[in-house]
């Protein structure tokens, strides 16, 4: 009997040699544990100039938020009604790509899309009233 409690006690209590390797990888960071990656900011970011002739450049417009471009758009050769129409074109797309417009002239917003930061605003009277 003496025997079967020694192999039971071997059974349960084995020493093993553990490689240092193998401590290391134990001790390794998971990949839910590794830190997040910051944002890199694109070097090759573009502005586009927009000065709509009619309803139907709003398409345009849209097609270079959709991309990530912000958009300057110089609306005061439309009649008020299409000007009106362009511009809830425009709140409604930068809505959807979780973006921001800004009055920034008599006429002209800038449109921005969410991976875009604009710092400062341009205000007054006109450009309060408006929002």
């Amino acid at each position: 009997m003496n025997k079967f409690v020694q192999g039971l006690k071997d059974l349960v209590t084995t020493e093993e040699e553990i490689d240092e390797e193998e401590v290391e990888e134990v001790a390794a960071t998971s990949d839910y544990e590794q830190p997040a990656q910051k944002n890199i900011l694109k070097t090759d970011a573009k502005m586009m100039i927009f000065e709509p002739r009619s309803y139907n450049d709003a398409t345009e417009i849209v097609k270079y938020l959709k991309v990530q471009k912000a958009c300057v758009v110089n609306i005061h050769r439309l009649q008020n009604e299409i000007r009106q129409r362009l511009i809830d074109v425009l709140w409604g797309a930068v809505y959807a790509i979780d973006g921001k417009i800004q009055k920034v002239g008599t006429d002209v917003y800038l449109c921005t899309p969410r991976s875009v930061t604009v710092d400062g605003m341009v205000g007054g009277p006109e450009a309060e009233s408006e929002e």
